[in-house]
């Protein structure tokens, strides 16, 4: 059978819901999967063993303003529902041919319209809008609001929906990268000391993070404590030169150890193996319990203040208490 995956949102949700191609694959390794993602978030797949083919989203210009927050979300649905059919999503859909359609990122509200418009005998979606609702075949109903069940275990709900055999303990995500793009990031950090301690300070999709305060008095601590901490996110405040997405994906993989708030960055150093503590808040619905990165080298660290203004609160971590949760990790991990 031929899958096809749209997650056709960010970094972090993309790579959150790489187990569902393991699910399949695993349980008929003849399987092609193919994935739907935007063009800014598609090389994460390149080299991925078990990926038939990705496709890239076709340039939707609202949906991106809604991403990149630039378009609030009303106005965003408003337009979703005024437009909903999408000639050039459908050509792309009916050129694969799937036999089952995910569509993983409730918010693109016309993939389930182009898929029906394409033929797709079996599509699974939210109940999000009626056009999601009547055109899917089967619906997931299990609330994402459910703070008790990580974001992985809501896309592993899109298999359940098809009657689809799902482990109980969800396999972590494996990014791959090559011998060449691995040294690549060695060379470009090469003027950095072992051991390094990348740091990925913000993001766009982040939910509470530190002040640069914090930061300064986080990166001398860590130098005193035998760590070259190194910025490699967000880009503008890295010291070192441009890169892309694999690019950065290297630089991380050459570090020793991550340091980062929730957001992608954080999530593609967990899935390439990489010792990765998350700095996190408590909000049910960002905290480690739905978005703590995957994988037996990543903890996700929440931290002790309860205060409202979240961005004030993740300023209580005491460098210290992270420094000793990160000497853990590593030990664990080499050990």
């Amino acid at each position: 059978m031929r899958y096809l995956l749209c997650r056709t949102d960010g970094i972090g949700d993309l790579v959150v819901s790489l187990p569902i191609q393991s699910c399949i694959l695993d349980a008929d390794p003849a399987a092609k999967v193919f994935w739907l993602v935007r063009p800014v978030v598609a090389p994460i797949l390149d080299h991925l063993p078990g990926v038939s083919g990705v496709l890239h989203r076709p340039l939707d210009d609202d949906l991106e303003n809604y991403l990149r927050g630039q378009l609030p979300l009303r106005e965003y649905r408003t337009v979703q529902r005024r437009r909903p059919h999408d000639p050039a999503l459908e050509r792309l859909i009916g050129d694969v041919r799937p036999d089952v359609l995910l569509a993983l990122y409730h918010r693109d509200m016309r993939i389930i319209p182009a898929a029906r418009r394409a033929g797709v005998p079996i599509m699974v979606a939210r109940p999000r809008g009626w056009r999601q609702s009547i055109g899917a075949t089967h619906l997931v109903w299990a609330r994402k609001s459910d703070s008790r069940r990580h974001e992985s275990q809501h896309g592993l709900d899109f298999l359940r929906a098809i009657k689809w055999p799902v482990p109980d303990t969800v396999p972590p995500p494996r990014l791959a990268l090559t011998q060449e793009e691995r040294a690549r990031g060695l060379a470009e950090l090469a003027g950095v000391p072992a051991p390094r301690l990348a740091l990925v300070v913000s993001g766009k999709t982040a939910g509470a993070r530190p002040s640069p305060q914090w930061w300064g008095t986080m990166t001398d601590a860590s130098k005193k404590a035998g760590w070259s901490p190194v910025v490699l996110s967000p880009p503008d405040k890295c010291g070192l030169p441009p890169t892309d997405l694999r690019g950065l994906m290297a630089r991380l993989a050459a570090c020793d150890a991550v340091l980062g708030v929730s957001t992608g960055p954080t999530h593609l150093a967990a899935a390439l193996g990489v010792p990765t503590l998350c700095l996190m808040y408590k909000n049910p619905f960002a905290g480690p319990a739905r978005w703590a990165p995957l994988g037996d080298r990543a903890v996700g660290l929440v931290c002790p203040s309860d205060e409202d203004d979240e961005d004030v609160a993740m300023d209580s971590f005491s460098p210290d208490v992270v420094l000793e949760h990160l000497k853990q990790l590593v030990g664990r991990a080499m050990g």
